[in-house]
């Protein structure tokens, strides 16, 4: 049999990195990385690569429909076994038939509220997810933890630059570059691009608790306390308004609110700002002279500053505000701004005037709490859907179908949302992934997935101006099935006007036609790997100063899309939402500042969710090759802590909070922040039966059972998951 090669893209994580799958048969031989690929430059990590294992390794692979054999939708549903009963494999027209008449009966009994659908992040279905909760009489998504990454990391942006995206830096052309809270090493092969411009004389600054891999690399690397990222901010736009390192052409043409901004700063000295962040001030002095100095800046912000806080959209102002004051935006070697953004919402927010820019009618759990969760989100707050599945108020809550969702890995405060998983309050619990999660367990239905070499669709890129093309490598295993086609077939159950397309490549296509005018066949599309959205690129070329050619706004006026049209250091939009027009820094809910008699129990600091080379988020640890780097659940622990509390490097300990107590293996080193815990995101749920090597379920090494649900950051529901308190013991308890 010849050896097939096809080209496609991984996209376990974010990366999108181009690869060519070589298979014979159903089986792949290899993985290679496609040079080609204007995103990776030929790069694939060890996740990409273990696709051979997932997909020729089958053994624990869900691949089938299954059912609860004592759940009956028609009859006795013994919530009560959820986690307990065994499964019978059904086909998928009876797996249909139950998603259909359940969500017929719970929207006719109780409104479409009542149907919970989770997504997970980094899924290619986004779009039609978004109009299966439509035909189901919803708008927009139902659950999506956006609530701790995606829309606190890009609103901030898109308030103040009008960049409604993560705002990435042109980095393959910065003099300067700046990572803060970011380790590009974990999944892009953008650090070739920054060691190749190091090389070139650019400058490297990075923002870290963790002295992590690229902070090895920098010119000046700090290691700031968790959630004071608002105030290192604030000290370097003071010493850059005080040197005047900024262009006043650019100031007096294309922003807004400069002179209150400068009055806001005046007093955040280094000093101020070192004794907060816990930092040298000579170290913030000699930033920002670099970034005052030494131009274009590119930056890369993570999760970590702007989005895992309970001050996360202030701590995002301020970076963002430190942005447009350097002035390096929609420019060479500065930050890239998409005119697209395909990504989730199907119609593309503004911010025009004092209107909320989001759907004010859409009754959201939660939506009171947090009004920017509610207008931009158009999700519902985890704790407050939990709640609500919990004691039915103020709605009731009766289904829950998780798609590659796993919340007892993913959302913070993990009893809680066991409580809600397992409450008898709950008609139907239905899972879609690949293997049996923790969550997947207590489902009444279970329903198997196509990972990336298995499908062909397509990916719009999440920050940027790309199409990447990819196509189906080898067929999937059993009866696994692509989430395009599930929605698809989903849809056709309930709503048949609306989903009349015929197969996944008919969506793919419609798609490409309706929104970004590409009026083509299959062959056509798979003949270039990567197209640009943008006017004049063809294969997703940048293109620069937007604002002054009048590409940026909707309504076609030169400027940014913003209310005024510049970048907004004063923002009213924002002041409308019950925020301080200005950036302005607030300690974290729970640190030893805002909380000193609780620390006295809990005195040092979690930080949960840093990613791992192996995993992604709570995937892929029962994978032989990547479970072989991290056999064991760690905690990063600075030494001095560790000899406080009479811990060894290696040895188990217990990390307890005032939600619950985890075990981990501790990693004694100077990588952390004395005062700080680091525990990994994975939580290491499954086993690995090849190389002998238990799994964790939800409750044993899952540091999200550490992180408080509540209270949140007040406009979006930003949750602490890199900001609550905790305390360490030698040995592990009884867990």
């Amino acid at each position: 049999m010849a050896v097939k090669k096809t080209r496609t893209q991984c996209t376990t994580c974010h990366a999108r990195c181009g690869v060519f799958v070589y298979s014979e048969g159903d089986k792949i031989l290899r993985i290679e990385g496609d040079p080609e690929n204007p995103k990776s430059h030929g790069v694939c990590c060890g996740m990409g690569m273990s696709e051979r294992e997932i997909h020729n390794n089958t053994e624990g692979r869900l691949l089938y429909p299954m059912k609860r054999v004592d759940w009956d939708p028609h009859g006795e549903r013994h919530t009560e076994n959820r986690g307990k009963s065994e499964f019978e494999r059904i086909t998928w027209d009876e797996a249909l038939a139950i998603l259909a008449e359940e969500s017929k009966r719970i929207t006719e009994q109780y409104g479409p509220q009542a149907i919970i659908t989770g997504q997970g992040t980094g899924r290619t279905s986004n779009h039609w997810h978004i109009r299966l909760n439509s035909s189901l009489g919803q708008e927009g998504w139902s659950l999506v933890p956006t609530h701790v990454c995606l829309m606190p990391h890009m609103l901030p942006n898109a308030f103040t630059l009008g960049v409604y995206s993560p705002a990435d830096g042109d980095l393959a052309n910065s003099d300067t570059i700046v990572l803060w809270g970011e380790n590009p090493a974990m999944e892009r092969a953008i650090t070739r691009t920054i060691f190749e411009r190091q090389r070139q004389g650019a400058k490297l600054i990075v923002i870290d608790t963790r002295f992590q891999d690229m902070s090895k690399h920098a010119d000046i690397a700090i290691q700031p306390r968790p959630g004071t990222d608002a105030a290192i901010a604030l000290a370097l736009i003071h010493e850059v308004i005080e040197h005047g390192w900024y262009d006043r052409e650019w100031i007096d043409a294309w922003t807004y609110g400069f002179d209150q901004l400068a009055e806001r700063v005046k007093d955040w000295t280094c000093e101020r700002a070192a004794e907060i962040a816990q930092v040298d001030p000579d170290d913030i002095r000699a930033i920002a002279e670099i970034l005052g100095t030494h131009g274009p800046v590119g930056m890369k912000i993570g999760l970590g500053p702007g989005c895992m806080h309970t001050n996360a959209i202030q701590n995002g102002r301020a970076i963002a505000c430190l942005q447009g004051l350097l002035g390096w935006i929609d420019q060479k070697g500065g930050i890239s701004v998409p005119v697209s953004f395909s990504v989730m919402l199907d119609d593309k927010i503004t911010l025009w005037d004092d209107k909320d820019p989001g759907r004010p009618e859409l009754f959201t759990f939660g939506g009171e709490e947090h009004p920017l969760y509610k207008s931009f989100g158009r999700s519902n707050d985890p704790h407050a859907t939990f709640e609500a599945i919990i004691t039915q108020k103020p709605r009731p809550v009766r289904a829950y179908v998780a798609i590659a969702n796993d919340p007892l890995l993913c959302y913070e405060n993990t009893n809680l949302t066991y409580e809600a998983m397992t409450s008898p309050n709950l008609d139907m619990v239905a899972v879609k992934d690949f293997y049996f999660s923790p969550t997947a367990k207590l489902a009444d239905l279970v329903l198997p997935s196509a990972d990336w070499a298995e499908r062909c669709t397509y990916d719009e890129e999440i920050d940027g101006n790309m199409i990447l093309t990819f196509d189906q490598a080898v067929p999937a295993p059993g009866e696994c099935w692509d989430d395009w086609k599930f929605f698809l077939e989903w849809g056709k159950r309930i709503d048949p006007e609306h989903w009349q397309w015929e197969d996944e490549k008919d969506m793919v296509l419609w798609r490409l036609r309706e929104f970004y005018g590409f009026d083509m066949t299959w062959e056509e599309f798979q003949s270039k790997n990567v197209r640009s959205t943008e006017p004049g690129g063809e294969m997703g070329e940048v293109v620069y100063e937007k604002y002054k050619k009048g590409m940026m706004r909707p309504d076609g006026k030169l400027g940014f899309p913003t209310p005024t049209g510049r970048i907004e250091f004063w923002c009213d939009a924002l002041a409308a939402f019950g925020y301080d027009p200005l950036p302005d820094y607030t300690e974290p809910f729970e640190t030893p500042v805002s909380q000193p008699e609780l620390a006295k129990d809990y005195p040092l600091i979690a930080i949960t969710g840093h990613r791992l080379y192996s995993f992604f988020h709570s995937a892929w640890t029962n994978v032989p090759s990547q479970r072989k780097l991290y056999p064991d659940p760690f905690a990063l622990v600075h030494p001095d802590d560790a000899q406080t509390y009479g811990i060894t490097d290696g040895e188990w300990i217990t990390i307890s909070s005032p939600r619950g107590k985890i075990i981990s293996k501790a990693r004694v080193t100077r990588e952390i922040k004395k005062g700080v815990v680091a525990i990994p995101r994975p939580g290491w749920r499954d086993e690995c039966p090849e190389l002998g090597l238990p799994g964790y379920g939800w409750d044993k090494a899952n540091g999200n059972i550490l992180v408080p649900s509540v209270p949140a950051e007040p406009g979006y529901g930003a949750t602490a998951m890199r900001s609550s308190l905790c305390k360490i013991e030698a040995g592990r308890g009884d867990l």
